[in-house]
């Protein structure tokens, strides 16, 4: 089948601009971390010697003005966006290339709206295949104004698989969300993520990704409470040796897991949703001693009929795995969104 031709010039604008306007130019708000990426080895093994390549960048321009309701600021007409020159930009501004440039070609796009500035975004990274899920998490969380200093929680595996057990209709599956979707899940579990960035991790191990999984379902259904908190930072700080009555606690033996890996632990997509149940076993155990003062009915999670007893929203289990369950019924809020959603183990 013979195809038409299409010319699409009338959508772009080329001009010159001298660099000191270029400087004024609005980061996107989901763009990544090019403050960290210009100062990476191969950004200088590339960019150090100025050549004409790399005066061609691209902006967009409001067309009108525009409300955001996901964070809630408002942009004007006119304003001109970044939307493909931000580690450039940051990397002349920091001196590291022989020459800056004193004027760039900018291709300037037209948008009439946030949600479409993200979408030319998206578009125009992905085509550079340059976006990767970490610098899509930075980018989310850039643009729901979250904060978060420890690096790992850029980490998406542990937290898209979250989101799947959480609500599978709203997240439907476990990887591969573009930064539309990471905006949702970030925004969904915004108050656990940023407990997580309240304190220092210190373990002599690395997190696991269920490990992450568990941890924000944990604390969501709990709603965020002292003693899950409290529970949660002694996991990650590796508070051990904690007795009650002279036996180990809950958050010690799954420390001690931890420590002393099993077959479980095998580095495979399978064992994701296995891992996930032990350590909410644990999670939920640790939350009973303190609160009711349970003691622990088997050593191990799997399959010892705790989770049978555990109620989610009032819905009791029956013979039923938690890496089984549609999580949505976790008293979830209603979040408006992408519907569309690996770092292994």
């Amino acid at each position: 089948m013979k195809k038409s031709f299409l010319n699409l010039s009338n959508q772009i604008n080329s001009k010159q601009v001298q660099f000191t306007e270029f400087e004024r130019y609005l980061d996107c708000p989901v763009q990544r971390n090019h403050d960290k990426r210009a100062k990476e080895k191969k950004t200088r093994e590339k960019l150090s010697n100025l050549q004409a390549q790399h005066c061609i960048v691209a902006s967009a321009i409001l067309t009108k003005n525009s409300y955001d309701p996901t964070t809630g600021v408002s942009h004007f007409a006119n304003t001109i966006f970044l939307i493909d020159g931000h580690t450039r930009r940051k990397f002349w501004q920091l001196g590291y290339s022989n020459f800056i440039p004193e004027e760039l070609t900018v291709l300037e796009f037209e948008v009439d709206s946030i949600e479409k500035l993200r979408d030319l975004y998206y578009t125009f990274d992905n085509s550079t295949n340059t976006e990767k899920p970490a610098d899509l998490a930075y980018g989310a969380c850039r643009y729901l104004g979250i904060e978060i200093t420890n690096h790992k929680l850029y980490e998406v595996s542990g937290l898209t698989w979250a989101a799947y057990y959480f609500n599978n209709n709203l997240f439907p599956k476990t990887s591969g969300y573009d930064g539309h979707g990471l905006i949702t899940i970030y925004d969904t579990f915004r108050n656990e993520i940023q407990f997580l960035d309240s304190f220092k991790w210190d373990t002599p191990f690395r997190i696991p990704g269920p490990l992450k999984t568990a941890t924000l379902l944990f604390l969501k259904k709990n709603q965020n409470c002292e003693e899950t908190k409290n529970i949660v930072k002694r996991v990650f700080t590796d508070d051990f040796y904690s007795k009650i009555d002279g036996k180990l606690d809950g958050v010690t033996h799954l420390l001690q897991w931890l420590k002393d890996k099993d077959t479980d632990f095998s580095q495979s997509y399978a064992s994701i949703p296995i891992l996930t149940e032990k350590f909410l076993y644990w999670l939920n155990q640790a939350h009973l001693e303190v609160t009711q003062g349970k003691e622990r009915i088997s050593k191990k999670g799997n399959h010892s009929g705790v989770l049978n007893t555990y109620s989610l929203a009032s819905v009791p289990l029956t013979n039923v795995s938690i890496s089984d369950l549609p999580l949505e019924i976790w008293a979830m809020p209603q979040i408006e969104g992408e519907t569309e959603a690996t770092q292994m183990i």
